[in-house]
């Protein structure tokens, strides 16, 4: 992703300050930085001078160019503001890639203090405690329960953990392999709608990247149809996708966007996104809209995600809390007891 947008940005410098397309990739070529960057523009280079246009270069490689960045490219040839595409999926590719940096981040902080928690437990648990009990045994001192809960977590571990660690690997496997099944991705995706915090910020983030291409794709001048038929191939969320090619088949047979929303209203649309569609429809500023509810989506995402933030950190605080007087009532009551024992 990051090369692919790094590469769109300065092809379009480039053909900003009028150098040739042939030009222009052998200059990013000299450049690239990675063997892959090198061999994909290798590939459109050879096929643009052999005199094929670079969006047939592009539908070369559909792996890396998707159906979005070929006809936006295609429509940019045409028209002679290839320049301007270029821009545009720069700009797309930035705010994806922007999005996908913040729900990395939010992630990324529980899963490291839950993981060092979860890491200094079983260390304490296999290697500290097991040394204890022998001398605990020496003087008949009676365990606390949370310390016998402690020792039968760390003897579970002891014994079985490999397969229960493994059972739980192999698990996750299967069920990335089950949610990548073509079949089953829509059920696994509107899942995910569900979820109490994530369901919200999935919506968004699917409302977002849905908005933000729409818009750029009517405002490179692409038929509504042509944009939701493209959106609905490349759109990652195949819930989200089945709903907009139902859109899609509604405008085939003649009914407006705005009012097939408002006539069958869905859970992935807020009530105020029809009517504004509606409005974008009827004053011929549709591709305004949608970069305008691109704006408000991304808004909500990183009120959510800020939100999402200021939540977790009292929440782990209490985690980590109880973890540590947990740990501490295991490993100190019966030091207590066997200083009383000792004294005795």
């Amino acid at each position: 992703m990051l090369q692919k947008m790094l590469f769109t940005r300065e092809l379009a410098v480039l053909l900003r300050g009028g150098v040739p397309i042939r030009e222009a990739l052998q200059s990013l070529e000299e450049k690239a930085e990675t063997k892959t960057l090198k061999k994909m523009i290798q590939a459109l280079l050879s096929q643009v001078e052999n005199g094929q246009p670079l969006s047939l270069a592009l539908k070369r490689l559909p792996k890396i160019f998707d159906s979005l960045y070929v006809n936006l490219v295609e429509i940019g040839e045409t028209t002679g503001r290839l320049n301007d595409n270029l821009v545009f999926l720069s700009k797309e590719m930035d705010s994806a890639y922007a999005l996908r940096k913040k729900v990395q981040a939010i992630l990324l902080y529980p899963s490291i203090v839950l993981g060092c928690a979860f890491v200094l437990g079983a260390a304490i648990s296999i290697f500290i405690l097991p040394k204890l009990i022998r001398l605990f045994d020496a003087f008949q001192v009676t365990l606390p329960l949370a310390t016998r809960i402690l020792l039968a977590i760390a003897g579970f571990l002891n014994d079985y953990g490999f397969w229960f660690f493994g059972g739980i690997f192999v698990f996750m496997l299967l069920l990335r392999f089950v949610a990548a099944i073509p079949v089953l991705k829509p059920y696994w995706h509107r899942a995910l709608y569900v979820l109490p915090v994530a369901g919200g910020l999935t919506r968004d983030i699917g409302l977002a990247s849905f908005s933000r291409d729409m818009g750029i794709m009517l405002g490179s001048g692409l038929p509504i149809l042509d944009a939701l038929n493209i959106e609905a191939k490349v759109t990652r969320n195949r819930a989200f996708a089945k709903h907009i090619h139902r859109l899609a088949e509604s405008v085939a047979e003649g009914r407006s966007l705005g009012e097939e929303l408002s006539k069958n209203p869905s859970r992935l649309f807020p009530s105020m996104a029809p009517k504004m569609i509606a409005a974008g429809e009827k004053t011929g500023k549709l591709s305004e809209t949608f970069l305008y509810l691109e704006e408000f989506f991304t808004t909500e995402i990183d009120r959510k995600i800020k939100n999402a933030t200021v939540l977790l950190e009292p929440i782990l605080l209490l985690i980590i809390g109880l973890i540590v007087a947990f740990l501490a009532l295991a490993i100190l009551t019966p030091i207590y007891s066997l200083t009383d024992a000792i004294r005795r």
